[in-house]
């Protein structure tokens, strides 16, 4: 009975999906990948250079979703925002920012996060 109950746990805790939207970067083309893994990142308080136009706020999360998974780390969050940016049409993001949640199990359903945020935008290229 003991094993039957560590079991059904082991199921239902493995079917529970996260709660905030995870992109595995692993699936994604590799071609794409490295497209948006060139897509330039500034830090709050640093401006882009030049004039730009904001497309939308953005988030992404890196998730511990299972005990057994890989820490939750800033540079999967930051990939994963730079892929969003790159599928939107954007060239940079501003104002990134992390929060780094460590566990947070109702809210994200992770034993531990990091999000990161921004603002996706088009940096016009000078002629």
């Amino acid at each position: 009975m003991r094993s039957l109950t560590g079991v059904a746990f082991a199921i239902l805790l493995s079917a529970c999906g996260t709660f905030v939207p995870v992109t595995d970067v692993k699936k994604i083309d590799p071609d794409m990948l490295k497209a948006a893994l060139q897509i330039r990142a500034y830090v709050i308080g640093q401006p882009p250079e030049g004039s730009y136009s904001v497309i939308e706020p953005i988030d992404a999360y890196s998730c511990k979703h299972l005990v057994w998974e890989k820490p939750a780390s800033k540079g999967d969050a930051l990939t994963q925002l730079k892929y969003k940016a790159y599928a939107m049409g954007a060239n940079a993001i501003m104002d990134v920012a992390f929060d780094t949640r460590g566990t947070d199990t109702w809210g994200t359903n992770c034993w531990e996060t990091v999000q990161a945020s921004g603002v996706a935008i088009m940096i016009k290229q000078s002629r």
